[in-house]
């Protein structure tokens, strides 16, 4: 390979009182595998960042309390670096060896995160000047009007995320239209190691000048009004696009939390409704019994007194029974005259037994009370023991409440951030889309005049830059070389349409197959790139970054999708794990074969499960 390309080593995340966030990585075969959601793919993002990326960080909560990024790399020819960067975005600190904290020995070079032709100091110069690429001229259009090179050109073509890899579109475009000459020129710049510096002159030599036509003046002028807005605010559509698909997973995210979030509380305000209702039932049941015991009491105390009169009767009729016989103190009568058992009112043996029985009845009601008011009692202590505890787990619960409910708040609050963000992100890829379609227009008006003066954005790749069909036959056969290596089926025959700007293999466009077909044939063609320009030794950055290159084993669209079942995948790995003197690093959900495992490759599992491998890139929150 060309002596000027780049391995990265590390990427780290500090903050203060945080675990650092390390991954190393290898010359040669790196595999981050294992399961979703912990961090594999924001490690890409990551990269991407320190490149030089304007997109922002993706706002995850393990991201929280990092303040700085750490990019450790080195050349080939032994020197390393480390990149700084805040979290918050904004310039580099460039620092000589590999760091994972600031250095006490450095004062780090300040290198801007914007490129410009004109100054060196900044993140895209360093790197081009690292590749031999600094001071590259590509064509951007039909006039032959150039501009530099600059590394944030090179990036789609080195770190490729899920949502690119499989992609309908050429591996080589980004999808804006203003740039496919652009891109085309990249890709001419890589596969032949010239740039279009001598193209200019040429060129314009060949323009013709006749008078415009006021329709194309105006549709110049509305787009230079409205792409003059656009570079002021330094966005970019493939950034802008990519951020809007990482935007809406995110998005996705935080409704599926918000969702479980809301569920939760729901759950806890029935459980402290249906707490309170229990409580004010035993409070009022409490106060019942309370109300009851007295009034029972105070019964008894009743049938004490009847009672107690019963008795004093009963000793009386006694008595009175035990006194001698007397004459009558009304009437004089003699005893021997008297009949008092024929007077049931005055015959003490009948009195004596009516308040006995009486006596009886009411002791018996007194004892039934006596059980009742017990029974009341106890179940007035149950009560009393229960309640309490139910108002100390209301208690706790409105705490949850009032905890949960702050945090719901601030949920929804950053919910509506994060739908203002993608609205305003629409709104500017919108404007791209207003800039494509006057394009296409001015296009359209410059055919139907006739005229030289102004020529259409894109024509054929053939007639916009030279770039051979034995060039691109080479290409298309080392493409075709690699997919064999891989058991790849039905790669009999490769060619390069200058069309499309992509492959065709065995007869069949590569965009038109199924989104897992698409993704490993996408790492074949950049793979294809970095290998034909070792073999060359033309420049190149000299490391891929692919995300779910294998999609055909995990998520097929149909049975022509699927790849389950062949070998390709084990020979995609071992095909990469031949490489030394270059960088792969490959992001996947499914385990590698136990013969890359156990291979020299670089292999590192995000397991979500601290007991196993790595938990995820960002260190388990165990407080």
């Amino acid at each position: 390979m060309n002596e000027n390309a780049i391995i990265i080593r590390s990427l780290c995340f500090t903050g203060n009182n945080k675990p650092d966030a390390l991954l190393n990585f290898d010359r040669g075969l790196n595999i981050l595998y294992g399961a979703s959601e912990t961090g594999k793919s924001f490690v890409l993002e990551a990269i991407d960042y320190m490149f030089g990326a304007s997109t922002e960080l993706r706002d995850i909560p393990e991201r929280n309390g990092y303040d700085r990024v750490f990019l450790g790399f080195e050349t080939l020819q032994g020197e390393q670096f480390t990149l700084m960067r805040s979290t918050q975005g904004g310039n580099f600190l460039l620092f000589t060896g590999l760091h994972q904290n600031l250095p006490n020995d450095q004062q780090g070079v300040t290198l801007g995160a914007r490129h410009s032709p004109n100054n060196e100091n900044n993140v895209s110069g360093f790197l081009l000047q690292k590749l031999g690429l600094q001071g590259k001229q590509l064509k951007r259009n039909a006039k032959g009007e150039t501009r530099a090179l600059s590394f944030r050109d090179l990036a789609h073509l080195c770190i490729i995320d899920e949502t690119d890899i499989q992609k309908k579109g050429s591996p080589i475009e980004t999808g804006q239209h203003l740039s496919k000459t652009l891109e085309f020129s990249l890709f001419k710049l890589l596969l032949t190691g010239v740039d279009d510096s001598s193209y200019v002159a040429i060129l314009e030599e060949q323009v013709s000048v006749k008078p415009p036509d006021p329709k194309i003046e105006l549709i110049d002028e509305l787009i230079v009004s409205i792409t003059g807005k656009l570079s002021r605010e330094g966005n970019i559509e493939a950034d802008l696009r990519a951020q809007l698909a990482r935007l809406e997973t995110t998005i996705a995210d935080r409704q599926n939390t918000l969702r479980e979030s809301e569920r939760t509380y729901s759950t806890l305000l029935n459980s402290s409704l249906d707490l309170r209702k229990r409580i004010q039932e035993g409070e009022s049941r409490r106060s019942e019994i309370s109300e009851l015991i007295a009034r029972f009491r105070l019964l008894d105390e009743h049938y004490k007194s009847d009672l107690e009169r019963l008795a004093a009767i009963k000793e009386a009729g006694s008595l009175l029974s035990a006194l001698p016989p007397t004459s009558c103190p009304l009437c004089g009568a003699l005893p021997d005259h008297q009949h008092p058992e024929e007077d049931v009112d005055m015959n003490t043996d009948n009195i004596i037994q009516a308040t006995t029985a009486e006596s009886l009845k009411i002791q018996m009601l007194q004892k039934e009370l006596q059980d009742t008011i017990t029974e009341l009692s106890r179940e007035g202590e149950n009560f009393d023991r229960i309640i309490p505890t139910l108002q100390r787990q209301e208690n706790e619960i409105a705490q949850r409440l009032n905890t949960f409910n702050r945090n719901l708040l601030s949920d929804r609050d950053d919910f509506a951030a994060l739908l203002e963000k993608k609205l305003e992100i629409r709104s500017s890829i919108s404007i791209f889309d207003q800039i494509n379609e006057l394009n296409q227009r001015k296009d359209a008006l410059s055919i139907s005049v006739g005229t030289s003066a102004v020529q259409p954005i894109e024509t054929t790749p053939s007639q916009v830059i030279e770039l051979s069909t034995s060039i691109l036959d080479d290409f298309a056969i080392l493409i075709e070389k690699i997919l064999k290596d891989w058991n790849f089926p039905d790669a009999e025959r490769v060619q390069f349409d200058s069309t499309s700007r992509d492959l065709i293999i065995s007869g069949k466009k590569r965009g038109s197959r199924g989104k897992g077909m698409r993704s490993i044939t996408h790492a074949a063609f950049l793979i294809g790139v970095l290998e034909f320009c070792k073999n060359k030794n033309y420049s190149h950055p000299g490391f891929l970054v692919l995300d779910s290159p294998l999609l055909a084993y995990r998520e097929p669209e149909n049975d022509e999708d699927d790849l389950s079942g062949t070998d390709v995948q084990e020979k995609f790995y071992e095909y990469l794990s031949a490489w030394t003197d270059r960088q792969i690093i490959i992001i996947e959900n499914i385990t590698p074969p136990d013969t890359i495992l156990q291979s020299s490759a670089k292999t590192t599992m995000f397991s979500k499960n601290d007991r196993q491998g790595r938990y995820g890139f960002f260190p388990q929150d165990t407080k």
